[in-house]
C-alpha cells in the first residue's frame, strides 16, 4: 500500500470514528449526579421555580406511624423543601399536616408571574369521605407555607387529586368530588383575590356521569383556562376550556384520546409553557402504558398520542423554547426498574435521552406505587424531581442544562 493511500484511509478511519462518536453524544443528555431530598417513602411530587435560581418541591410521604408494604393508602402528610440556588442547597424539610385526621396528601404546587407561590392539598377527616381541600402560600422570608384559606370542606364527600392554575390575582381550582353513594364528578372553583375568597363549585363535565379520575388545569399564554380528566374503565381522556375570563362554564368537552384497552384507567398532568400544552397520562398507582400528547392552539387540537412507555407510571414532560419536548417516566420493564429521561421534536423523533437512573433487577413489587413525578425547566436547564422505587420510593433530585 503506498503512503498516500494509508493516510487516506487513516483520514477515513478517523472521520467515521468521529462521527460515531459525534451521533452517539447527541443522543446523551448529561446529567448530575442525583441529590436525596428525602429518604422517607414518597408516593407524590409537584414543583415549580417562581424566580430564577429559586425552586420549591411538595411531595406526599407516609407518616412515621405507617408500616410499609402496607396497602392502605392512608396515613400520609405533605412536605415540602426550597432552594435559592438551582438546587445546589436546600433547607430543612418543612411538613403540612392536621393531627387527627386519616390522612394529608396530593399536594400541587404552582406559583405565578411575579412568584407568588401556592399549595394545595387535601387533608381526609376521620370518616373517609370527609375533609377539606386547603391552599397554603409560601412565605420565602421564613421558608414555610402558611394557610390561607379553605375553599371548601365537605361532610359527605372525599375531595381529591386536586390541581390548580394561576395568573395575577386569580387561582383556578380543579378536583374529583366523591359521594358515598353517588358518583364521583370533577369540581371547579376560581379566587380573584390571591385564594381569599372563592367560587362555588361546579361540576365541569356536567354530562359525563361517573368515573372521573385525575384532573389537571393550567392557563395557556394567552390565558386560556383548560381542564384534563382522566377515567376509570375504557373511556376517554378529555380537555374542556373555560369560556372567558368572567365566567365559571366551560366548553363542550373535546376527545383528546381512548383510554387503551391494556392501560384501563388513566389520570393526567397538563402543562403549558409558552406557547404550547402537554398532555400525559398514565394508569394511577399501576405499572401499565404511559402517553403524551401536545396542543399548539390552546387546546383546540391534539395531536396523535405517542406511548412513552408500555410498563412504566409517573410521566412528566414540558417545551423548551425551540418547542421541542422534555419528558421524564419510570420504567419497569424485563423485571429491571430505571427512570428514564427522552427529549422529542413535534414529530416524536427521539433528540436525546439518558437515563437517570439506570436499570436495575427487581423483581418484586410489593409496595404502593405513586402517582406523580415532576420535571421543571427554567431557561435553558431541566430539574427532575423523581421517586427511586428500588431504593425504598425515596426522593431524588437531578438537573442537567439542555444541549442542542
Amino acid at each position: 500500500m503506498c503512503k498516500n493511500s494509508y493516510k487516506f484511509l487513516l483520514k477515513l478511519t478517523l472521520s467515521y470514528t468521529i462521527l460515531l462518536w459525534s451521533a452517539s453524544s447527541e443522543i446523551k443528555a448529561q446529567t448530575a449526579p442525583a441529590q436525596i431530598l428525602s429518604d422517607t417513602r414518597t408516593f407524590e411530587v409537584s414543583a415549580c421555580n417562581p424566580f430564577k435560581k429559586s425552586m420549591v418541591t411538595v411531595w406526599m410521604e407516609k407518616r412515621p406511624e405507617r408500616k410499609d408494604n402496607d396497602e392502605n393508602a392512608a396515613d400520609m402528610r405533605v412536605a415540602y423543601k426550597s432552594s435559592a440556588d438551582n438546587g445546589n442547597s436546600w433547607t430543612e424539610k418543612g411538613i403540612v399536616d392536621l393531627p387527627g385526621t386519616f390522612a394529608t396528601g396530593n399536594p400541587f404546587i404552582a406559583n405565578n408571574e411575579k412568584g407568588a407561590t401556592y399549595l394545595v392539598c387535601m387533608h381526609i377527616g376521620k370518616d373517609f369521605y370527609s375533609g377539606n381541600i386547603s391552599l397554603y402560600e409560601f412565605d420565602f422570608g421564613k421558608k414555610k407555607f402558611e394557610l390561607k384559606s379553605v375553599p371548601i370542606k365537605s361532610d359527605d364527600n372525599l375531595l381529591d387529586k386536586p390541581s390548580f392554575a394561576t395568573s395575577g390575582d386569580e387561582i383556578h381550582l380543579v378536583y374529583v368530588a366523591y359521594p358515598k353513594r353517588m358518583k364521583n364528578a370533577v369540581k371547579y372553583q376560581m379566587s380573584k383575590d390571591k385564594g381569599k375568597t372563592w367560587t362555588k363549585a361546579v361540576d365541569v363535565f356536567g354530562g359525563n356521569i361517573g368515573g372521573h379520575l385525575g384532573p389537571s388545569i393550567a392557563i395557556s399564554k394567552n390565558k386560556q383556562v383548560i381542564i384534563s380528566i382522566g377515567a376509570y374503565g375504557q373511556k376517554d381522556i378529555l380537555i374542556t376550556r373555560k369560556v372567558h375570563s368572567d365566567s365559571v362554564a366551560f366548553e363542550k368537552p373535546t376527545i383528546v384520546s381512548p383510554i387503551s384497552t391494556k392501560q384501563g384507567a388513566a389520570m393526567t398532568e397538563l402543562t403549558a409553557y409558552k406557547n404550547g400544552l402537554i398532555l400525559t397520562w398514565q394508569n394511577p398507582h399501576q405499572r401499565s402504558e404511559t402517553y403524551l400528547s401536545y396542543s399548539k392552539d390552546d387546546g383546540i387540537s391534539w395531536a396523535k398520542p405517542i406511548m412513552l412507555t408500555s410498563f412504566g407510571n409517573l410521566a412528566s414532560a414540558t417545551f423548551d423554547e425551540k418547542g421541542n419536548i422534555h419528558c421524564i417516566y419510570s420504567d419497569f420493564a424485563n423485571q429491571h426498574f430505571f427512570v428514564g429521561y427522552k427529549m422529542l421534536d413535534t414529530r416524536y423523533h427521539l433528540l436525546k435521552e439518558e437515563n437517570l437512573l439506570k436499570p436495575t433487577a427487581l423483581t418484586t413489587f410489593n409496595e404502593y406505587l405513586g402517582a406523580y413525578q415532576k420535571l421543571v425547566i427554567q431557561d435553558k436547564q431541566l430539574f427532575a424531581f423523581w421517586i427511586d422505587y428500588k431504593d425504598n420510593s425515596t426522593l431524588k433530585f437531578t438537573k442537567w442544562k439542555i444541549r442542542t
